[in-house]
C-alpha cells in the first residue's frame, strides 16, 4: 500500500513537470516559427524572382516581381518574363486568390478545389501561396529534435485549421536559417521536400536565396525559386492590393 502511495505520488509530481516541459518546447517552437517568417520576408518586401522548373524533357524559367505585406495577409505578383505570360498577374488577400490573365482580359477567383493545382506549371501551389502566412496559427509546433547545430520543428494542424497537410517537419539552423521542410499528407506519408540553398547576405541581410521543391512521387522534376534581389520593409501603396491593380499595365 505504501508502495502504490510513493508510486501515484511520483506520478503526480511529474504530470505537471511534463506538462509544463511540452508547453515550453511548444512556445519555443511558435517563437522560431515567427522569426523564421521575419527572417525571410519581415513585415514588407519587394522582391525579383526567377522560378526554373526542370523536368527530364524541359526546362521553364519565369521571371516576377513580388510585393509582400506579411501583417496584412496579403501579397502582389507580377510575370515579368517570357514574353507570353507578361502581366499575368496574381493577388493575395487574406485566404482568397486571384489571377488575372492579359489574354482573357479578366480576373478569375481561384477555388478552394484549386488549391493543390500546380502554381505556373511548377512544384509549388496555389496553396502555397495563400497559406505562407498561416503556418504559424494554423498549425500546433513542437521541437522533436535538436543536436546544438540545428532544430527540427513538427507542426500538426489544429482542429478545424482549413489546411491540407497533415503534417509538416522543419530543419532549422540555430541562427534561425531555415536548412530544409517537409510535407505529409493525411496518411502520414510524405509527399514533398523543400531545401534551402544558397545561404548569403542580400537585401542586408543572410538568407537562403535558393529554394528547391522536389515533389518525391517524381523525382526526375523540381522546382527552383531564385531571389535576384530582395528590399525589406519597403512602404507600399494599399493601392498595390487590390483588383483593379491585376489590370494595371506598369509603365
Amino acid at each position: 500500500m505504501i508502495r502504490q502511495t510513493l508510486i501515484l505520488l511520483l506520478l503526480a509530481l511529474l504530470m505537471p513537470f511534463q506538462a509544463v516541459s511540452e508547453d515550453a518546447t511548444s512556445g519555443e517552437a511558435r517563437e522560431a516559427m515567427i522569426r523564421l517568417q521575419k527572417l525571410l520576408r519581415s513585415d514588407t518586401n519587394f522582391a525579383r524572382y526567377t522560378m526554373t522548373v526542370k523536368t527530364p524533357d524541359w526546362t521553364r524559367s519565369i521571371t516576377m516581381d513580388s510585393w509582400d505585406d506579411r501583417p496584412g495577409k496579403r501579397f502582389f505578383i507580377r510575370i515579368i518574363e517570357p514574353k507570353k505570360d507578361r502581366n499575368t498577374t496574381y493577388l493575395k488577400l487574406g485566404p482568397n486568390l486571384w489571377m488575372y490573365l492579359p489574354k482573357l482580359e479578366r480576373d478569375i477567383r481561384i477555388p478552394p478545389s484549386m488549391m493543390l493545382s500546380s502554381w505556373m506549371g511548377s512544384d509549388f501551389t496555389n496553396d502555397d501561396l495563400v497559406k505562407a502566412a498561416s503556418v504559424v496559427d494554423d498549425y500546433h509546433h513542437q521541437i522533436t529534435a535538436s543536436d546544438g547545430k540545428s532544430v527540427t520543428i513538427e507542426s500538426i494542424p489544429k482542429e478545424d485549421a482549413p489546411v491540407v497537410w497533415g503534417k509538416l517537419v522543419h530543419v532549422i539552423r540555430s541562427d534561425g536559417i531555415p536548412l530544409a521542410e517537409e510535407f505529409y499528407d493525411e496518411h502520414g506519408k510524405k509527399r514533398r521536400s523543400l531545401k534551402f540553398e544558397n545561404i548569403r547576405e542580400v537585401g542586408g541581410r543572410t538568407i537562403p536565396t535558393r529554394w528547391v521543391m522536389q515533389p518525391l512521387d517524381n523525382p526526375d522534376k523540381e522546382t527552383a525559386l531564385q531571389i535576384d534581389s530582395i528590399e525589406f520593409d519597403p512602404p507600399i501603396a494599399d493601392s498595390v492590393f487590390t483588383r483593379a491593380n491585376l489590370k494595371r499595365r506598369p509603365k
